[in-house]
């Protein structure tokens, strides 16, 4: 019995001791945002994200969004799940729903939106299918 719970201790030590080799940090104060070109046009205001783990072929994953204010996100259609979190600002889709900071946001498949910012705003965004573009 002695004997497991130190073969247990050391795997547990070495899986601590790895943990590092699959770990990623991002903080949001020192990011390096990238322009978002396309949704950027006529524009007031620019539109930027930081992709986190979003994966362009699958249409998965998670990126943080950003949106200057007075700005509009191109129009768009789920093909899967979408889901995000409001860390600053304000966000209203087409039906006027308005969305504040601590918002956590679930939309489903086949769903479709643009949404507005009229102060800015700042989301975790999750992906599980597609988004594909309505113009």
């Amino acid at each position: 019995m002695i004997q497991q719970k130190v073969e247990l201790e050391h795997k547990l030590f070495l899986i601590m001791k790895n943990l590092s080799n699959f770990r990623k940090v991002f903080n949001i104060e020192n990011l390096k945002w990238e322009l978002l070109e396309d949704e950027s046009i006529n524009q007031q205001g620019n539109i930027y994200w930081f992709n986190l783990s979003y994966d362009d072929q699958k249409g998965e994953g998670s990126y943080l969004y950003k949106m200057e204010p007075k700005t509009t996100s191109k129009a768009h259609e789920h093909t899967g799940p979408e889901e995000f979190f409001i860390l600053e600002g304000d966000l209203t889709d087409p039906d006027g729903y308005a969305y504040k900071k601590g918002d956590f946001v679930q939309l489903s498949r086949g769903s479709s939106h643009s949404s507005t910012t009229k102060t800015g705003c700042t989301a975790v965004v999750t992906h599980r299918g597609k988004f594909i573009y309505s113009d």
